[in-house]
């Protein structure tokens, strides 16, 4: 009779391979054993000794791309991607198979720029500055946060432009004592109409003028001396 042994392993450890087992025909004697013989004995057909086979190694070839973004922009959601099998027969183990879908967190989203009210123009005349405030805010909760980004971030200050400077500028506010304090945040055109009016009102002498305004009180004075002196009174009868 024929006895075939085990199969040996694939030749290939991918794609095709072949296969090899040892065909021997025996001949049984009384007490059980079994003793080789040749194979013109041996009735029906042999057994293959050779098969074709297939490399373990290709059934778990799987490819995956990147993950796509998170689903949610703020909170729990889902990422995916695209997994193939490699395999040229589309023979891929199942249970190697790597996760398309998982569930991921992203809260960048969640916080977004919001602004104030533009504040009215630091100047009443000329050139000035406008601010407002900018904060980064949780959308739902309205929570500060730092999670905003910075390029986005809107604009907190912007130029603004009022009425051209003229010198129609009331006097009671050149002399008011609040000045003191204004005139510190005026910008160089406004300087020199308030300077002119300080000196044809005849304000330089007062020290606290004539300090912010030196350059044209000095120029003041300096008219002044030049100036010929009044003539004298006529004599009294």
């Amino acid at each position: 009779m024929w006895v075939a042994g085990p199969w040996s392993p694939c030749s290939a450890t991918c794609e095709k391979g072949l296969q090899h087992r040892e065909v021997t025909c025996v001949y049984q004697l009384q007490n059980g054993t079994h003793v080789a013989t040749r194979p013109l004995y041996c009735q029906g057909p042999r057994p293959a000794p050779v098969q074709s086979c297939e490399g373990q190694d290709c059934l778990s070839i799987w490819e995956a791309s990147e993950w796509s973004q998170c689903s949610a922009g703020c909170g729990k959601g889902t990422k995916r991607r695209t997994v193939t099998c490699t395999n040229s027969q589309g023979k891929c183990d199942a249970s190697t198979r790597p996760k398309a879908e998982e569930l991921c967190e992203d809260y960048s989203g969640c916080y977004e720029w919001r602004t104030g009210d533009w504040s009215k123009c630091s100047s009443t005349c000329g050139k000035g500055l406008q601010s407002r405030v900018v904060q980064c805010m949780h959308k739902v909760t309205g929570r500060h946060g730092s999670e905003c980004p910075a390029l986005s971030k809107p604009a907190a200050y912007r130029q603004c432009h009022q009425e051209v400077c003229n010198d129609k500028i009331n006097v009671n506010t050149i002399t008011s004592p609040r000045l003191a304090a204004l005139t510190y945040k005026c910008t160089r055109d406004q300087w020199t109409v308030y300077c002119r009016v300080i000196r044809e009102k005849n304000l330089c002498q007062d020290m606290r003028w004539y300090q912010r305004c030196c350059q044209t009180c000095r120029d003041f004075y300096a008219n002044k001396l030049r100036r010929p002196p009044p003539p004298p009174p006529p004599p009294s009868s």
